[in-house]
C-alpha cells in the first residue's frame, strides 16, 4: 500500500502542468542573501573581465570594449532567462526533463556534423551566433537525474517495521538498480557524444555533477561513495590510456612540475599568479594580459586577477564563490520535494567544479581542461545558461518558503485543534472531589 502511495505521488509529480506560475512564493532572508552574493559575483566579474580584455580587444578586434560590450549583453539576456525561469514551475521541468533529453542528443548529434575548430567540434553555428551544446546538456542531465532518482524509493523514509521486512536481495535492487544505474544511464549517450567532439572536460564535469547529486542525496547509500572512491584512484590510471587523443596527451606531457617542461600557457599563468604577491600590481596593471598569456579572457582570467589583485584579491573571489555555493546548498536542502532538492544541488555542483577545476588548472594542480570561471570567463553560452539556472534555484527558493509557510501554519492549526479539543474534554471531566462535596451539601 505505501509502495502504491508513492508510485501514485511520483506519477502526480512528474505529469504535465502549466509552465509558468504567477506566484512561485514569499521572498525569505536566505534567497535574499544569496541574491546578493550572485550581484556581487556578477559585478566583480565584469569588472575583472573588461581589466583582463581592453588590451586583446584593441589589438585583436580593434575595439578595447569588443569582449565587455559582449559579455554585457548576454548578461543582460541572461538575467531576462534568469527572471522567467524564477517563474517556471518545477513540476513543468521534471515534466520536460525527459523529451527534451532527445532534443539534447540530436543537438550534440547534429554539433558534429559542422567543422573543427581548434580540433574539436564542440559548436552550433548559424550565422554569427554559436552555441556550445555541452552547456545545455550539463543542465538537462541535472534536470533528468534528479527526476530518475527522486522516482527511486527512498530506503532512509520508509518506517522501521517496513525496513525489517526488506528482503538482502530487494535492498540490492532499490540501491543499485533504481538508485543507481536507473538515474546514471542516461548519461552514457551524452559521454559518448561528448567523446566523439572530443569534449574531455564536458565529459568530467557532467560525470562529477552526476555523482554528487547521487553522493549528497543519499541515492545509493554507501555504495555510491565506494564508487566515488575507486572512480578517483583509478582516474590516474585511466589517464594513461588516452594516448589516442592527441590533443589531450599533449596536454597530459605538458603537465609537470617542472618549469621547463610546461607549456607556454600554464606557465606564463603561474609568472601571473607570482607577479600578483599579496596585495597585487593594482587593478589594469597586469602584464601578462598584454598578449602573454593566451585566453586571459576566458580560461585563464583568474591569473589576472592574481596578477592584479594579488593573494587577497585571488582569496576574496574564493570565498564570495563558497558563499555563494553554500547558500544555495541551503536552499536546496529546504526545498518543497527530493526532486527540487536534486536539482538545486546539481546546479550548486555545477558552479563548484567549474570554479575548483579551473582554479586548479591556472596553479597547475590539474592538467589543462579548458573550463571557464562562471560569471567571469567570456562566453555567451555558458553565461547565459548559468543564469537561467540561477533563476531555477530562485524558484525552488520560493517555492521551499511557500511550502515551509503552509507546514508551519497546518501545524498550528492542529495545535490549535488539539487545545481545544483538551479544553472541551476538561470541561466535561468529573472532579471527584467536588462530586462528593456536592452529594454531602445535599
Amino acid at each position: 500500500m505505501a509502495a502504491t502511495r508513492r508510485q501514485h505521488k511520483n506519477q502526480k509529480e512528474s505529469a504535465w502542468v502549466p509552465p509558468l506560475q504567477r506566484d512561485p512564493g514569499p521572498w525569505n532572508r536566505l534567497l535574499l542573501n544569496w541574491l546578493a552574493t550572485l550581484a556581487i559575483i556578477m559585478v566583480f566579474g565584469l569588472v575583472m573581465l573588461y581589466s583582463a580584455s581592453y588590451t586583446t580587444g584593441y589589438l585583436r578586434m580593434g575595439d578595447s570594449l569588443h569582449y565587455i560590450k559582449q559579455q554585457a549583453i548576454c548578461m543582460a539576456i541572461g538575467i531576462g532567462c534568469m527572471v522567467v525561469m524564477s517563474y517556471v514551475d518545477h513540476r513543468f521541468l521534471r515534466w520536460a526533463s525527459k523529451p527534451l533529453y532527445w532534443v539534447v542528443l540530436a543537438m550534440l548529434a547534429v554539433t558534429l556534423t559542422f567543422a573543427p575548430l581548434n580540433g574539436c567540434r564542440r559548436w552550433i553555428r548559424l550565422g554569427g551566433l554559436t552555441l556550445q551544446t555541452s552547456e545545455v546538456a550539463k543542465f538537462e542531465m541535472i534536470l533528468l537525474s534528479s527526476h530518475l532518482a527522486a522516482s527511486a524509493p527512498q530506503i532512509g523514509r520508509f518506517s522501521p517495521s517496513l525496513r525489517e521486512k526488506i528482503k538482502p536481495k530487494d535492498w540490492l535492487f532499490i540501491r543499485i538498480v533504481r538508485q543507481l544505474i536507473v538515474p546514471v544511464l542516461p548519461l552514457v549517450p551524452v559521454v559518448l557524444l561528448l567523446f566523439l567532439e572530443p569534449h574531455m572536460s564536458g565529459i568530467l564535469l557532467t560525470t562529477a555533477i552526476v555523482g554528487t547529486i547521487l553522493m549528497l542525496t543519499g541515492c545509493g547509500g554507501v555504495l555510491t561513495w565506494c564508487g566515488a572512491t575507486a572512480a578517483a584512484l583509478l582516474l590516474k590510471p585511466a589517464l594513461t590510456l588516452v594516448e589516442s587523443i592527441g590533443y589531450l596527451q599533449d596536454r597530459l606531457n605538458t603537465w609537470s612540475d617542472d618549469l621547463e617542461a610546461l607549456n607556454d600557457q600554464t606557465k606564463q599563468s603561474l609568472y601571473a599568479i607570482g607577479s600578483g604577491g599579496l596585495k597585487g600590481l593594482g587593478l589594469g596593471n597586469s602584464v601578462e594580459k598584454q598578449l602573454w598569456l593566451p585566453e586571459s579572457t576566458n580560461d585563464f582570467i583568474f591569473s589576472v586577477v592574481c596578477e592584479e589583485l594579488g593573494f587577497i584579491g585571488a582569496v576574496l573571489i574564493i570565498v564570495l564563490f563558497i558563499l555563494l555555493i553554500a547558500q544555495g546548498l541551503m536552499i536546496a536542502y529546504k526545498a518543497e520535494n527530493q526532486f527540487c532538492t536534486m536539482v538545486g544541488i546539481g546546479i550548486m555542483a555545477q558552479i563548484a567544479w567549474q570554479v575548483f577545476c579551473n582554479i586548479a588548472v591556472v596553479t597547475n594542480t590539474i592538467p589543462n581542461t579548458g573550463i571557464s570561471l562562471p560569471f567571469f570567463s567570456s562566453g555567451g553560452t555558458s553565461l547565459i545558461l548559468l543564469l537561467a539556472e540561477m533563476g531555477v534555484m530562485v524558484n525552488i527558493g520560493r517555492n521551499g518558503e511557500r511550502a515551509a509557510q503552509q507546514r508551519a501554519a497546518a501545524h498550528a492549526q492542529r495545535q490549535a485543534a488539539k487545545a481545544q479539543r483538551d479544553a472541551e474534554l476538561k470541561d466535561r471531566t468529573i472532579n471527584l472531589d467536588d462530586a462528593r462535596r456536592a452529594r454531602n451539601k445535599l
